[in-house]
């Protein structure tokens, strides 16, 4: 499947949205017109998750399709398929757990056998609240549905993709109105309540394949999500008013993952212009993109545990100067920092751990 730079764009800006979940905002959101940008204009972490699943299903969807159109073995392409999975995915988890294992971070030792085997959010969703390493939970996702989906993927007859997608979507749908309305959880956690959002990209994925198929998606597509756009504001200010009953509230999700659909369908279309040229294709954001993995990966674990260390640091060493001490020490100098911690973190692992392993998917062809 070729490779799309706006994609990586996607990326980074969902990443983004996950760290202002975790890490709040670099502006005063206690004022009303703070606090109305925080709640009403900027999406939250979720809308960041669901663009992430979303675009997963699309990606992913489409590698196989690509691979079993060139004739090769369904064998073959479920076997390399996760090889070159585990090579993306588990060095840096693995290697991020055990030194967490080693220096007693909380948490982990008391469920080290969910985290090894991706499964923690089944604890999530069993005990209905989050420890200091649950945002891993989204991983789990990730990793079960990377077990199902390529079978369903490969071994479901074209003619039939479509319905299988959109019972994929239903079910998704139908297991999160269960699991906020019957079960009272606060979030959807284990990995059928969030088919729908990586079916959706499937299923564009599965019309992309054909050029008939793609015009004919765009055409339903676009006039739906553009009402379903709407319908999410609509949805979210309800809420934040109170003037909605939370029996609804399992649809902000999948109207979260329609949204983030349409954003990839434009991403894809996009046509030469200065969007494309300097948004999409931005150098910055596309790099940003190659490396939110380790970036998600490792800052709610920065957050936590080191914050306050990289804090008293630059205090200590700033405290003869107090001019420099106030600027190091001011609210938006201090977010940027930070987070800028986060993204060096991340790229150093994605240079020295990441990118010497991932040439190894070379080796590990879809083809006979």
């Amino acid at each position: 499947m070729q490779h799309v730079k706006g994609l990586d764009t996607l990326r980074a800006f969902a990443v983004f949205l996950v760290i202002i979940e975790h890490f709040g905002v670099w502006f005063d959101d206690t004022s009303p017109s703070g606090r109305f940008i925080r709640q009403v204009i900027i999406p939250d972490g979720g809308f960041g998750l669901q663009l992430f699943f979303v675009l997963s299903g699309f990606l992913i969807t489409g590698i196989l399709l690509a691979a079993h159109a060139n004739a090769g073995s369904k064998g073959l392409i479920l076997r390399n398929f996760y090889v070159r999975r585990a090579l993306r995915i588990f060095p840096i988890y693995y290697l991020l757990v055990a030194t967490l294992y080693l220096v007693r971070y909380p948490d982990i030792r008391e469920h080290i056998g969910y985290y090894l085997t991706y499964t923690f959010n089944v604890v999530c969703h069993r005990t209905n609240s989050w420890n200091s390493f649950s945002h891993t939970w989204t991983l789990d996702v990730e990793e079960q549905f990377y077990l199902l989906w390529p079978v369903a993927v490969l071994f479901t007859p074209g003619k039939y993709f479509r319905q299988m997608a959109l019972v994929a979507i239903a079910t998704g749908i139908a297991t999160t109105w269960y699991a906020i309305n019957r079960q009272g959880h606060m979030a959807p956690l284990l990995v059928q309540n969030s088919l729908d959002a990586f079916a959706l990209g499937g299923l564009y994925a599965w019309h992309h394949q054909q050029p008939e198929r793609e015009s004919w998606f765009r055409r339903k597509l676009l006039p739906a999500a553009i009402l379903a756009s709407t319908a999410y504001f609509i949805v979210k200010g309800a809420l934040l008013t109170g003037t909605m009953k939370n029996d609804w509230r399992f649809l902000t999700k999948t109207i979260n993952s329609i949204v983030a659909l349409q954003l990839i369908v434009m991403v894809v279309n996009a046509r030469e212009g200065l969007v494309k040229k300097y948004l999409l294709g931005n150098a910055a954001l596309n790099y940003l993109g190659k490396i939110s993995y380790g970036i998600y990966l490792y800052h709610y674990v920065y957050i936590n545990y080191c914050c306050g260390i990289v804090n008293g640091f630059f205090y200590k060493i700033t405290l003869p100067v107090p001019t420099l001490n106030a600027i190091i020490h001011d609210h938006h100098v201090d977010y940027w920092l930070q987070v800028a911690i986060m993204v060096v973190v991340a790229a150093v692992s994605y240079r020295f751990i990441e990118q010497p392993l991932l040439k190894l998917k070379d080796k590990f062809s879809y083809k006979e």
